[in-house]
């Protein structure tokens, strides 16, 4: 990447280089802006009500969407990216995201679907309206067509929420041409425009996440160092504290509305020592104080966060803090980081619109760069990168906070004899064992040589492009198999089916989807049946009567629910088939062994 630097004026012509032109996007929690660079100095762009900021308020009506505020309370979705990513059990496990769209969830299914006036559908389609509202918006202001984008996330994302973000953008008919994390677009923003040097921590409290990175900045480097948060901290998360406060206190009960009247009240808080709300026949009065009192452990989480943060770094000495998001516009919040840091708080640039500058900045660099820039943008990766081993544990193969691109090599072997396959499990996350992080992709390398265990080579390499992207590749060098995934974690849809989502609403993608997961399935049961049966025609005599009748029927109804389309009965009977075949298993690894050293003496061995 490179870093240019920002001019003083505004000459440029918006309708040249149309080709070439691209917009910044700040899909945010609370609210979305979409901005343009044009001679390295950046604006947002408004909407047809004069508005910068466009609340992240999704509305279904009489089969339109409408993006906003709306005083409808059915069909309208909140904080919808605080949703992106999840799957439906996470989302009914979490009760701050269950609540958003509880009576419109569809809680049968793994991935979330909504359901809107006899409609279903899925997150990534209706996120997608706020980007679509947002590309209107420019095109509108400027009179030409808008096709390409930066778009920042969280740092802290997965790649799951990346996977979905971008999704979205494509489905509203953008060009994703980098993502961006919102601290280092942030930070991007400030470096250029002022033209500082030193090490800066980017605290990013936004609607739904709290992200926080360490920087060097540098002439011609700006470089992310470390990187740490928390996808379920933010100001949401303030504002149901508030909810759950004025229920007790007024003996309210629940409504969306609240969350309005809780959010106005911060932002009055912000800036009054008190603030007085009616709500319906309740008058609602809180002080300061109270707002403080209320909000100081959830603070001081992202206090702790951000001291992990500087630990990972090295606790380097801080120049300044960069504060993001617009709920860093808590006195509270100010107070606590010079408190906790003793370091000055840069504040020149609205925390609204600082990570929206950055991706203004950095989409004009990628279309229409300088040619005497030669600085360069380093970012990191947010959560370790690892695959299962044998017993259900993780090996990281890339680590939290390396610096990308970057690529890495691994060499793994077989663990049993004659074993001609090695299934792969990408994981993301810290945990030690594979259950307990996020599932990234599965694939398995066939057509290994038959020999002994530990003598087959299988070289797998991890490589991370600049956005983030992660490429998996597997090869056994004696007979040159090979297999390559791209990880784009959009609940594994491909980009043929990416494009069926474009012409047909994503309906037809999810069955493709379905299809795609049973058709693995079979493959896997089918490969087990076939191994089995082979092991019982060449050491039939290792079996009992009842073991083989067992064993027998087991296939029987694993073969017979191969047809039946019913993916969690081929799973069911694939596990019943492992099961009772274990002990048959053991008995023959025996036997190989006892035949292996029969007659042999020690030294032999």
């Amino acid at each position: 990447m490179q870093i240019i630097e920002i001019s003083d004026n505004l000459n440029a012509d918006t309708t040249k280089n149309d080709q070439q032109l691209a917009v910044g996007i700040d899909f945010g929690t609370t609210h979305s802006l979409i901005a343009i660079s044009q001679q390295k100095v950046p604006f947002v762009i408004v909407d047809q009500n004069n508005l910068e900021l466009i609340p992240s308020i999704i509305t279904f009506k009489n089969g339109n969407f409408i993006i906003g505020s709306s005083n409808q309370i059915e069909n309208t979705i909140f904080s919808i990216k605080r949703l992106l990513g999840k799957s439906t059990q996470e989302i009914k496990q979490n009760p701050a995201l269950f609540k958003l769209i509880k009576s419109l969830l569809d809680t049968e299914n793994h991935v979330p679907k909504l359901n809107l006036d006899g409609q279903q559908m899925i997150l990534p389609v209706i996120a997608a309206e706020i980007f679509k509202y947002l590309k209107t918006t420019a095109e509108n202001a400027l009179s030409i067509k808008i096709t390409q984008a930066v778009v920042t996330v969280p740092a802290y994302f997965d790649d799951a929420a990346k996977g979905e973000v971008m999704l979205a953008a494509k489905i509203a008919g953008l060009n994703v041409i980098r993502l961006m994390s919102e601290p280092t677009a942030a930070a991007y923003a400030y470096g250029l425009n002022n033209k500082i040097s030193g090490c800066y921590l980017i605290y990013d409290l936004g609607g739904g996440t709290f992200d926080v990175s360490i920087l060097y900045m540098q002439t011609g480097i700006l470089q992310v160092i470390a990187t740490a948060g928390d996808n379920m901290l933010g100001g949401d998360d303030i504002d149901q504290l508030m909810v759950d406060y004025f229920i007790s206190k007024y003996q309210l009960s629940y409504s969306s509305k609240l969350i309005i009247i809780a959010r106005y009240i911060k932002e009055l808080l912000s800036v009054h020592d008190q603030a007085i709300m009616e709500y319906g026949n309740v008058v609602i009065y809180m002080t300061r104080m109270e707002f403080e009192q209320l909000i100081l452990p959830l603070l001081q989480k992202t206090i702790l966060i951000t001291q992990e943060a500087l630990q990972l770094a090295g606790t380097p000495e801080l120049n300044n803090i960069i504060l993001v998001g617009g709920s860093t516009r808590i006195p509270l919040i100010t107070s606590l980081l010079q408190q906790n840091f003793n370091t000055s708080i840069l504040s020149e640039i609205d925390p609204d619109k600082a990570v929206v500058f950055g991706a203004a900045l950095q989409a004009e660099n990628l279309t229409i760069a300088s040619k005497n820039s030669n600085s360069i943008l380093i970012d990191v990766v947010p959560l370790s990168l690892g695959i299962e081993l044998y017993g259900g544990i993780v090996e990281k193969i890339i680590l939290r906070n390396s610096p990308i691109p970057l690529s890495i090599t691994k060499e793994f072997t077989t663990y049993v004899d004659n074993q001609t396959a090695m299934q792969f499990h990408i994981v993301q996350g810290e945990r030690e064992k594979a259950d307990d992080c996020r599932s990234l992709a599965r694939f398995e390398l066939k057509g290994l040589p038959p020999a002994a265990a530990g003598l087959i080579k299988v070289e797998v390499i991890f490589s991370i492009d600049v956005d983030g992207i992660l490429s998996v590749s597997a090869l056994e060098k004696t007979t040159g198999i090979s297999q390559i995934v791209e990880l784009k974690p959009t609940y594994g849809l491909d980009d043929s089916e990416v494009n069926k989502i474009l012409e047909s609403a994503y309906i037809n993608a999810i069955s493709d989807h379905h299809a795609k997961l049973i058709n693995e399935t079979i493959i896997e049961a089918k490969s087990l049946i076939y191994h089995l049966e082979k092991a019982i025609t060449e050491t039939p005599e290792l079996l009992s009567y009842d073991q083989m009748h067992q064993i027998q029927q087991a296939i029987t109804a694993l073969y017979t629910s191969l047809t039946s389309n019913n993916r969690e009965l081929i799973i069911s009977n694939i596990n019943s088939l492992q099961q009772i075949s274990e002990l048959f298993i053991t008995q023959r690894m025996n036997y190989a062994l006892d035949k292996l050293i029969k007659g042999k003496h020690i030294d032999e061995i």
